[in-house]
């Protein structure tokens, strides 16, 4: 079974340009396969080159992702309504 290097991250409504290449690079850098995020405010996440992501933002408009490498499958992602919890099963690689 291949590795999976995994990390969360609490971003705070992350909202700006900068701040998304700033994940962006954080992404890369520490090559990271999954990325699980907490506090996300809209969707500009899917702005990463290489990456999807999979939100569930809530009505509180405070949400939360799973972002993975391109390649990676997610199947079964299941949300609360809330969008305070995200879960998936990985694909078979």
């Amino acid at each position: 079974m291949a590795q999976i290097k995994f990390a969360t991250l609490n971003i705070y409504g992350l909202t700006s340009q900068t701040s998304v290449a700033m994940l962006d690079g954080f992404l890369r850098l520490q090559e990271i396969d999954t990325l699980l995020v907490q506090e996300v405010t809209r969707p500009v996440l899917h702005d990463i080159y290489g990456y999807t992501t999979h939100y569930n933002i809530g009505a509180s408009m405070r949400g939360t992702a799973i972002i993975t490498r391109d390649g990676i499958g997610l199947d079964n992602v299941t949300m609360t309504p809330s969008g305070r919890a995200i879960a998936a099963k990985f694909r078979k690689m």
